[in-house]
């Protein structure tokens, strides 16, 4: 039992380090990216059609490829309308200028505290 607590805890933590990652590239993109402007080309799940398997969001056109971005609680968007987005250097993140990651790092830390605490318990 404590071999598979240990290495649950191991998946634990790595998977703790890929959420760091992945929220220190959006941070990064949020400070130093590119400034976009794109319109919006539909919204094929709104936010009054969204749920906890299909999240709303909309769809539009960069460097003529069709791309999409949830809607992350911003429910006036529509048809039409030109939106202020941040990208990275590959144009294939996309997130708005005023997009909050600190839950994302939080999350990411408790994973990480999870995982310390029970490798630590593991190895009693």
């Amino acid at each position: 039992m404590d071999k598979m607590l240990k290495y649950a805890s191991i998946l634990i933590i790595l998977i703790s380090f890929v959420s760091f990652y992945k929220t220190f590239q959006e941070y990064k993109i949020l400070n130093s990216g590119n400034k976009i402007t794109v319109s919006v080309f539909s919204v094929p799940i709104s936010c009054s059609e969204s749920s906890k398997i299909s999240k709303a969001y909309f769809t539009f056109y960069f460097n003529e490829k069709k791309q999409s971005k949830r809607l992350e609680g911003r429910c006036s968007i529509n048809v039409g309308d030109k939106i202020n987005l941040i990208t990275n250097d590959s144009k294939d993140v996309f997130l708005f200028e005023d997009e909050d990651i600190h839950f994302e790092f939080l999350a990411g830390l408790l994973i990480f505290i999870v995982g310390i605490y029970c490798y630590y318990k593991a190895s009693k």
